[in-house]
């Protein structure tokens, strides 16, 4: 069995029962399900080339023998002729059953002699007609040719002039085409006879001929495979078609003014995948790619515009993850848009819509099954999911992704903890498969971190040994298995951070940015995180010699790399000469947080999407989270700018809350579980400062990396201490007890209220000690210098 539910939508197993026979087939499932039975014929014609003599052979001979069965749908074709010339009927019922379907073929004739056979197509004799067409079927394997003799050459003379006639009789009209490609890969088109190659972002015109009354098909496929991921019927009510490649590329009809036959002033939106310009108009791209197309979508808040988009493109393009995450985000926030369900409907349509699309249509990529796993959660259809992965496990179970899969789901409400004995069954089932070994590694690592607030530096005993045994697992395994993905080199760097193993994270780092092309934004800011962290005497790399020369020439990514590291705090000057309003505010936002976070709440909560979806999620989370422990209801929208945060909102509000720690918490990333710490670390006193309840000395070992919120808690508890320091509290009296006001007593009271040293003690108490830190000083907190202090040395910080 499959993950895909069977489907035939053509009805085509009920016309052909013996079809069934030849299933389970995983070609012959997916030509029934698109519904096209001319493919299901022309899959067993080339089955049957191959299939050596046998009861298969035999059936298949059987089933393409009658070919009513393969019947679709088409409209009735003329049969002109005059005197026995032209088109005409050839085939005849069963003497047996004369009011059956018969199989009957169109072809020209020269006075009554069948010359060339055109279609076949089902027909019936009825009373009110010659013929009645029930729709049109495959040719025959084999067409026989028409003898010719010398009364053929002499009617050829005859069947030039009167064929020409026929032809005139059939011929259509025609049309100007235009396609446009807005994917990320070259597509093959087809249309009618024409055919064209169309590069990414690319448009091509041509001319189209149609007969009369026929429908054309715009075909697309990759280069090289024989299969159409796209087979769209063009509408020809107009003589300019646009065929727009799944919908991906934005294209608008621009009339000229006051335009005489249309009527139209401006433009016109195309949105359909086929659609026609009007006499006048002409045809304009304005964004030539998908991606700008689900952008603008998304920045004008059609989120189900943007989501259809973007699953249309993750749909067909493998790898894809870009789409993917824009899809997912864009059909969860279009069903939190929809409030009118009704009874029966998911309240998440959209969302399981594309879920179950990812589950059937990319069932060899871990990626997607995970994506799709978590969105079903998301949309209550949890049991759902797991029923389909038990049955797809049962199907294939001699392949380690059907198993992996289905332990994913299986586990997806238990800690880690107990999901490990699981995975450790399931790698001494597929011992070779280094997708299984990665799930156990990552596993292990994520039972170490299950206690947020517990402190790396107090690891000892067996749970010490554990994490050492994991680190040494993850080298084992990186010999056999090199990381091929950024996060996949994460996690690994992880596990050796968390046993104290720096050199084997950085020489794991340092051999993956040998080649170019994984220097991507996510490896520079993970490489560069790391060298922060360990040090120079650890570090064999130099970020910068990794810097693509084009992001050296991007100001903006060259101050925001600098800043997500903690390599330097860039100069006030240095952001105010950007180009980009938006790219101000992201850094502005960004060094806030560290070193006024209470001005970077204030400016958030105002800020529009654009610039948020900007920023990294990390950052948002602990705004999100702070406005949110502070009362201020617009930190729920900072949840919605990024697909992590969208499926990390629930766990966090839940460890914010009450501290608990459910599994969809304990699979959060590190950084945004620190930052979830830190927030519900903090209160408000009553004297209006803030304080500290909650030990923090375990957010270095939770975010090895030392993420924001690591970078962030000691500004944080330095700004609260000092803030604390410099809040008088008024003297007050004991209860029932009368005082008699003395001048002196009033000198004595004014002196201990100005006393700032005098308050060290209670703000150590109720700032510092709780969170296990040591106390602040006067000087920036380590890895944050101040803004304007200038690195002396080479790119991590060591000299030449």
């Amino acid at each position: 069995m499959s993950l895909a539910l069977p489907t035939d939508p053509s009805g085509l197993l009920e016309r052909a029962p013996r079809l069934a026979e030849l299933l389970p087939d995983a070609a012959l499932s997916e030509a029934l399900a698109t519904g096209d039975a001319w493919k299901v014929h022309a899959l067993l014609v080339r089955r049957l080339e191959k299939e050596r003599p046998g009861p298969t052979r035999d059936l298949l001979a059987a089933l393409l023998e009658d070919r009513r069965a393969f019947v679709t749908s088409a409209p009735t074709p003329r049969t002109p002729s005059f005197l026995g010339t032209g088109l005409r009927w050839k085939g005849q019922p069963s003497s047996t059953s004369p009011d059956a379907p018969f199989v009957a073929e169109r072809t020209v004739t020269v006075f009554g002699l069948p010359v060339w056979p055109l279609n076949d197509y089902l027909v019936r004799t009825v009373a009110s007609a010659p013929l009645q067409v029930i729709g049109q079927v495959p040719p025959p394997a084999r067409r026989a040719w028409r003898r010719a003799g010398v009364v053929g050459c002499v009617v050829l003379g005859l069947g030039v002039g009167v064929g020409l006639g026929a032809m005139l009789l059939t011929l259509g009209h025609k049309h100007a085409v235009s396609v446009v490609n807005g994917l990320s890969r070259t597509v093959e088109v087809r249309i009618g006879a024409q055919h064209w190659e169309v590069a990414p972002g690319a448009r091509v015109d041509g001319v189209v001929t149609l007969e009369k009354d026929e429908a054309p098909h715009g075909r697309a496929n990759w280069p090289g495979s024989e299969w159409p991921f796209e087979d769209v019927v063009l509408p020809t009510d107009g003589d300019h078609i646009v065929y727009n490649v799944r919908g991906a590329a934005t294209l608008e009809g621009h009339a000229p003014p006051a335009s005489p036959t249309t009527g139209l002033l401006g433009r016109r939106p195309l949105s359909d995948t086929g659609s026609l310009l009007f006499p006048d108009e002409a045809l304009v791209v304005t964004k030539a790619d998908w991606e700008s197309t689900v952008l603008a979508h998304m920045e004008a808040g059609r989120w189900q515009a943007a989501g259809q988009v973007a699953s249309a493109v993750a749909e067909v393009e493998a790898g894809n993850v870009r789409a993917r995450e824009l899809a997912a985000r864009s059909v969860l926030l279009a069903d939190a848009q929809t409030h009118d369900h009704r009874p029966g409907d998911p309240r998440a349509k959209n969302t399981a819509t594309f879920a179950r699309m990812l589950m059937h249509q990319w069932q060899n990529d871990l990626g997607a099954q995970s994506l799709a796993q978590d969105l079903m959660a998301s949309a209550g259809l949890g049991r759902e999911a797991l029923e389909r992965y038990y049955e797809h496990e049962n199907a294939f179970r001699d392949q380690p992704l059907p198993a992996l899969y289905l332990r994913r789901a299986r586990t997806m409400d238990v800690l880690s903890s107990l999901a490990l004995p699981e995975y450790e069954g399931l790698a001494k089932r597929f011992p070779d498969s280094p997708d299984v070994g990665r799930a156990l590694l990552e596993t292990r690592w994520r039972k170490e971190l299950e206690d947020p607030l517990a402190s790396r530096e107090q690891t000892a005993g067996p749970t010490r040994d554990f994490v050492r045994e994991t680190s040494r697992q993850v080298e084992v395994f990186a010999a056999k298995h090199p990381p091929e993905t950024v996060e996949q080199l994460e996690l690994f760097v992880r596990i050796h951070l968390r046993a104290w193993r720096k050199d084997a994270a950085t020489a794991l780092v340092h051999r993956f940015g040998q080649d170019p092309r994984h220097r991507s934004w996510e490896f520079l800011v993970l490489a560069g995180r790391l060298a922060e962290v360990v040090g120079p005497a650890h570090t064999p790399y130099v970020l910068r010699d990794w810097i693509p020369p084009a992001m050296t020439r991007q100001p903006e990514r060259m101050l925001l790399l600098d800043l997500l590291t903690g390599r330097r705090m860039f100069k006030e000057e240095e952001r105010l000469a950007l180009k980009s309003p938006i790219d101000q505010t992201v850094l502005g936002l960004t060094r806030d947080l560290l070193e006024q976070p209470a001005r970077a709440m204030a400016q958030a909560a105002k800020e529009p999407d654009a610039v948020l979806a900007r920023m990294e999620p990390e950052v948002v989370a602990l705004l999100a989270l702070e406005l949110t422990r502070t009362g201020d209801a617009r930190g729920k929208r900072l949840f919605t700018t990024s697909l992590p945060l969208l499926f990390a909102r629930d766990p966090l509000l839940k460890y914010l809350h009450s501290g608990e720690v459910t599994p969809a918490f304990s699979r959060l990333s590190p950084d945004l579980r620190a930052a979830a710490v830190l927030v519900r670390a903090r209160r408000e006193a009553k004297e209006g400062y803030t304080v500290f309840t909650g030990r923090l000395d375990g957010l270095a070992g939770l975010d090895a990396l030392q993420g924001f919120a690591v970078r962030a808690a000691p500004g944080w508890m330095k700004l609260a201490f000092d803030t604390c320091m410099d809040t008088k509290v008024p003297h007050k009296s004991p209860d029932g007890v009368m005082v008699m006001l003395t001048g002196d007593l009033i000198r004595r009271w004014n002196q201990e209220e100005n006393n700032r040293e005098g308050r060290r003690p209670n703000c150590e108490a109720r700032v510092v000690e709780p969170t296990g830190l040591p106390p602040p000083k006067g000087a920036p907190a380590a890895g944050t210098p101040a803004a304007g202090t200038p690195v002396s040395g080479n790119a991590n910080g060591a000299d030449p």
